[in-house]
């Protein structure tokens, strides 16, 4: 068994970098932490044709083509970073997962069949074909595409946009507006505290507390679930044709100016909608 030593490289950067990778295949790692440096390991048979440049703050870090394409049989590489904290993250991957902790600025993925995985950024961008998505806090907004990938997304400050065909996809806590299409993958959202609009063809969409705000749902054989906490008025306009509309909220009146209150605007074809206390 052919064993291969680390390439590494340290590159001065007192300032938070933008961080460009790409690598086709294997899996590229970047982390975030307080120094003044990027440090640079890579990993596998072809690290040597890493090709790595500096110019100012921006920092590439480009990884051969798999032989064979990207898809095909060839060397994988793992490419480790260390940015400084708040750095700008680019990353191109085929089947590469893409990890990434610690504070960034900006992070923009762009994945084919790889999974990724991000801690914390300001401003997030995501595109992958089959890859699942997985973030863990966003303090402006994220938007996310996929193709069948799973999107599993924990706190979002600011706007949420979503796109999958059959994907679930699941919101912690969304304390700005979400949008999400999907085309069979169910939504959940653990807490909302603006709009949320879904259209979906088959899948259910469950808000388990809908604090404040707008909720519409366009579905065909949708499932809607909503949780409205003790006390908050909510307006409703939905239609069935065959599914059934229940409520066990307890009625409050009308919202006084100014308070909080939900309003659901649903409609499906055959799934059931409910209103349910959180």
């Amino acid at each position: 068994m052919t064993t291969h030593e680390p390439r590494r490289q340290v590159l001065e950067t007192p300032g938070p970098v933008k961080l460009h990778v790409e690598n086709g295949r294997g899996r590229i790692s970047v982390r975030a932490a307080e120094q003044e440096t990027t440090d640079i390991t890579l990993t596998g048979a072809r690290a040597d044709e890493v090709r790595v440049t500096q110019d100012g703050r921006r920092v590439d870090v480009r990884a051969p083509k798999p032989r064979g394409g990207i898809f095909g049989g060839g060397d994988e590489l793992h490419i480790e970073v260390v940015v400084p904290i708040d750095s700008d993250l680019d990353a191109r991957s085929g089947s590469a997962v893409v990890t990434a902790g610690g504070r960034l600025m900006t992070a923009r993925v762009k994945s084919g069949s790889g999974a990724v995985t991000l801690d914390q950024a300001t401003t997030v961008v995501v595109d992958t074909g089959s890859g699942d998505v997985t973030v863990a806090e966003v303090d402006g907004d994220i938007r996310v595409r996929t193709g069948s990938g799973a999107v599993d997304l924990g706190r979002i400050v600011r706007a949420a946009t979503v796109s999958t065909g059959s994907g679930d996809v699941c919101l912690g806590q969304a304390l700005g507006t979400v949008v999400v299409k999907t085309g069979s993958g169910d939504l959940e959202v653990g807490e909302s505290r603006a709009d949320v609009t879904s259209k979906t063809g088959s899948g259910d969409v469950v808000v388990r507390t809908a604090r404040r705000g707008r909720i519409q749902v366009k579905g065909a054989s949708t499932r809607v679930h909503v949780g409205v906490p003790a006390g908050t008025p909510v307006w409703t306009d939905v239609t069935t044709v065959t599914g059934r509309v229940s409520s066990t909220l307890p009625p409050v009146g009308q919202p006084e100016p100014g308070t909080d209150h939900v309003e659901l605007r649903a409609t499906t074809v055959s799934g059931d909608i409910s209103l349910v206390p959180a």
